[in-house]
């Protein structure tokens, strides 16, 4: 038998040394993924712009008559601002109008239903690709 005493106290130089690098690894990867996150939030706020620019522009068509909703493209893909400084500069919007039958398929001739596509378009900052969201609206003869 040995005479030293054995100290069960504290922590050993290891045990310290383990815990620090399982600490900074996991800051770390914590720190990673900011940079993702903060571009995730700004895409779905873009989605957001983009649905009430659409939200808009189907709520204007909805308070016109059925017979003063053209048909075609009543507005062409255009900047909803000239101006770089406006937030909106960076949106664009299309509205399409069009005759649907009963099953909501595009058709020639009148039906009595007019199907409008409200479509808005910006650059998306996670992928760097152009993405767009879409709007319907189904006005009928009354």
């Amino acid at each position: 038998m040995s005479n030293f005493k054995t100290n069960t106290y504290g922590f050993t130089l290891i045990e310290t040394v383990v815990t620090l690098a399982v600490l900074l690894i996991g800051i770390l990867a914590i720190v990673g993924i900011f940079p993702l996150a903060l571009k995730i939030n700004k895409s779905a706020e873009q989605t957001t712009i983009a649905t009430n620019l659409a939200q808009a522009k189907i709520e204007e068509m909805f308070y016109l008559n059925y017979e003063n909703i053209d048909l075609g493209t009543i507005e062409a893909k255009h900047r909803l601002s000239s101006d770089q400084a406006n937030p909106f500069y960076y949106y664009q919007r299309q509205t399409v109008t069009e005759y649907v039958d009963g099953d909501l398929e595009y058709s020639v001739a009148e039906t009595g239903i007019k199907k409008i596509t409200v479509t808005v378009f910006w650059h998306s900052p996670l992928l760097s690709l152009e993405k767009n969201t879409s709007l319907m609206l189904l006005i009928s003869k009354k």
